[in-house]
């Protein structure tokens, strides 16, 4: 089996895997997966609960057979599982998908294209994305699978614009940490 070669220090990665309490809710946690590279960043958003009456991670798919009497020769593995658990069809809750860049013309405008569309997190994570592009002026791949129902008010606009500003903050925040490392000292 071929190896692969150490990468340089051009193509050097710094992964950050991030946990921040959900604003307005007693035991949900937002977690941030962030991949920063040179050229991009790469996120991963979803929140998660302590609550077992919240179960965050099996969210209904619209269009797909969610019913509750479902047979069993109508279950699928569930890859997101690692394929070792079978839950009924339309219950993962993968969320959106999807890239932005700043635009090279205007430094207010931003690209974004969604590549896994769904329509319960989409509008967020464009949001998030065309925010992050447009304040680093570098591409931004988001993947988002938050819930918000867990939250004082079941994820009013308020509640949504709070975790979004976190969320930048915080990548912003990461992303200046980048760069006063890279800077040299003198």
């Amino acid at each position: 089996m071929a190896t692969l070669p150490p990468p340089s220090q051009d193509s050097a990665q710094q992964i950050h895997q991030l946990s921040l309490p959900l604003p307005r809710t007693a035991d949900t946690s937002l977690h941030l997966h962030l991949t920063v590279a040179s050229r991009h960043i790469l996120l991963f958003l979803t929140t998660t609960s302590a609550n077992p009456s919240f179960d965050l991670s099996l969210l209904s798919i619209p269009g797909v057979n969610s019913s509750s009497t479902a047979s069993a020769a109508e279950d699928v593995l569930n890859p997101m599982r690692g394929g070792d658990a079978a839950v009924p069809r339309g219950k993962v809750g993968v969320g959106s998908f999807v890239y932005a860049m700043p635009s090279l013309t205007n430094n207010r405008e931003t690209i974004c294209t969604p590549l896994i569309p769904d329509m319960a997190t989409l509008e967020t994570t464009e949001r998030i994305a065309r925010i992050l592009a447009r304040r680093l002026q570098v591409p931004v791949y988001l993947g988002n699978s938050m819930n918000f129902a867990a939250m004082g008010a079941g994820g009013s606009v308020e509640e949504e614009m709070g975790v979004v500003k976190d969320v930048v903050e915080t990548v912003v925040g990461v992303w200046g940490k980048k760069d006063d490392r890279s800077s040299p000292t003198s």
